[in-house]
């Protein structure tokens, strides 16, 4: 295994609670039904991600505790956020998934072959997870009909909601 891979590994996980940390705050503020239901899929993907996560993380003797550091840096990412609009938001997320943490989940892919099994299986989730994210963010920036679909599917314990007409 490359050594690297076990670093990356931590690394995403730790923008996995980063990430619930914000999507929990921007949940927080949510100004109607269907900003609940985005930011509280999103905060679901990192939640199960996390989970996911987990039982590599233990078996490589890497931490699963909460990074207190990153709980606060979250949270006031988070609380940053309340004043700023909706679709700005979004276009926020977008533009981070694409430029910082989508090649960092890509990274990890490429650090682990397919004869790593379970790992592979891992990385390979956690890179479809951070593109996910992203294809919803272009759905929701693009009106697109069902935009959350991409998180949705992955998620195992999916949030439902139906459009009001």
């Amino acid at each position: 295994m490359n050594p690297r891979f076990k670093e990356c590994l931590l690394e995403v996980y730790h923008a996995e609670q980063t990430g619930e940390i914000i999507f929990e705050s921007m949940l927080k503020h949510a100004q109607n039904k269907e900003e609940r239901f985005i930011f509280g899929s999103m905060l679901q993907l990192e939640t199960e991600a996390k989970a996911i996560m987990r039982p590599t993380l233990v078996e490589l003797e890497l931490s699963i505790e909460e990074d207190v550091s990153l709980r606060k840096q979250g949270v006031a990412i988070g609380e940053s956020f309340k004043e700023i609009p909706f679709a700005e938001l979004i276009q926020n997320i977008e533009q981070s998934v694409k430029n910082i943490y989508l090649p960092q989940y890509e990274e990890l892919e490429t650090l682990v072959t397919e004869e790593d099994t379970e790992y592979f299986k891992l990385a390979r989730f956690m890179g479809d997870h951070e593109r996910a994210l992203l294809l919803s963010t272009e759905n929701i920036n693009n009106n697109c009909n069902k935009p959350m679909k991409p998180v949705t599917e992955m998620l195992r314990f999916p949030i439902l909601w139906k459009k009001e007409n």
